[in-house]
């Protein structure tokens, strides 16, 4: 066979062969290439968390509810703490009390509920009009909570407002027995139509560097024998929680949730804060959230020495480094602890291990 009759054969092979090819076939003989490629969705997240879920969007299209909580050594352990989405802890007469924010989550019971104070009007005013449960007060800061709810800055959601949300535990003597249910609260009181609350905070991505130094715990002197102590614990990625008053020494400092399981949350962000006088009441301390001063971000095991600034009550504080870069948080829970300006907090190292040690006997 000539050399040209060989090259007309092959070509008569080969051309069927690539018709085919170009005109499609079996999906089983599509290379990779040829294959559509998938692509990952990000999932929403729940905006006072930053935690992502499939059905965040629905199971948080309602408002935060505040719930005010008594701190007093007789409250302890509360039910629900863990599981709010965020907690302030603030200065009241020689001791702190709790204003706990929760929407990713609504825990039955939660409590004990304490009185309304007049610091509670501006800081809650950041979080797209909440729920705000309470019991008990003077009539001026009751005038100012309904004055609050008239601007459209909250809604009161309090035991003479939503009774059938509320009862009286048999176990605790009052004022440490009132309990709240929220999602009945959530029921009865949510104003129709209205979603999920504004994000409060910056969260980073998994794999973003945090600043700041290591940080084995720290500890919060609020004043008046009120010591909050932290400790880290990677194994759970958050700080666990402790607290020394007048019946509770460091070996049993651990701050317990009645439901089970000791607080930690993924983030403690310090604000060092001004007091004034309570309009309402000359011996109460009010909590001056609006303005600017120093604070302390503990995050992912890390210490950063931050700003906080608030121009106005209706903005979250924006909290950055020394660089003046906005810090970006863990997702998850958050507690704010807001002592006076000048309190003592000490950060602990790896060296701090007489401290450290007694924490990790003490933790639960």
């Amino acid at each position: 066979m000539n050399r040209r009759l060989l090259s007309l054969l092959l070509m008569a092979v080969a051309v069927p062969a690539l018709l085919l090819s170009s005109c499609g076939g079996s999906k089983k003989n599509a290379s990779p290439a040829d294959s559509s490629t998938s692509t990952t969705v990000a999932l929403p997240t729940f905006p006072l968390t930053g935690l992502p879920a499939a059905d965040a969007a629905t199971r948080g299209d309602h408002p935060a509810i505040v719930v005010k909580m008594d701190n007093s050594p007789d409250a302890r352990p509360q039910t629900g703490i863990q599981r709010a989405d965020v907690v302030y802890e603030l200065l009241v007469e020689g001791i702190t009390r709790f204003a706990l924010v929760f929407h990713s989550e609504l825990p039955e019971p939660v409590g004990p509920v304490r009185s309304a104070r007049s610091s509670d009007i501006d800081l809650v005013s950041d979080l797209s009009r909440p729920l705000f449960a309470w019991s008990g007060g003077n009539p001026g800061v009751e005038a100012e909570v309904a004055a609050a709810a008239r601007k459209g800055l909250l809604t009161d959601a309090s035991y003479s407002a939503a009774f059938d949300a509320y009862f009286r535990s048999t176990d605790r003597v009052a004022p440490h027995n009132l309990y709240v249910n929220l999602p009945k609260l959530l029921e009865l009181k949510a104003p129709a139509g209205q979603g999920a609350p504004a994000p409060l905070f910056t969260y980073r991505s998994a794999d973003a560097a945090v600043g700041g130094i290591a940080a084995t715990g720290f500890s919060v002197d609020f004043g008046g024998g009120t010591v909050i102590d932290h400790l880290w614990d990677a194994s759970l990625g958050g700080w666990r929680r402790f607290q020394i008053d007048s019946t509770h020494g460091r070996g049993d400092s651990a701050t317990m949730d009645r439901a089970g399981g000791q607080v930690a949350p993924a983030n403690v962000v310090v604000m060092f804060t001004e007091y004034g006088q309570s309009p309402s009441d000359s011996r109460s301390p009010m909590a001056l959230t609006v303005g600017s001063g120093r604070a302390i971000v503990y995050t992912a095991g890390r210490a950063i020495e931050a700003t906080w600034s608030r121009p106005d009550a209706a903005s979250p504080a924006v909290l950055r480094d020394a660089g003046g870069s906005v810090i970006a948080l863990t997702p998850g829970r958050t507690w704010v602890e807001l002592p006076r300006t000048g309190s003592t907090v000490t950060t602990y190292g790896d060296a701090d291990v007489t401290v450290t040690d007694q924490l990790r006997a003490a933790a639960r």
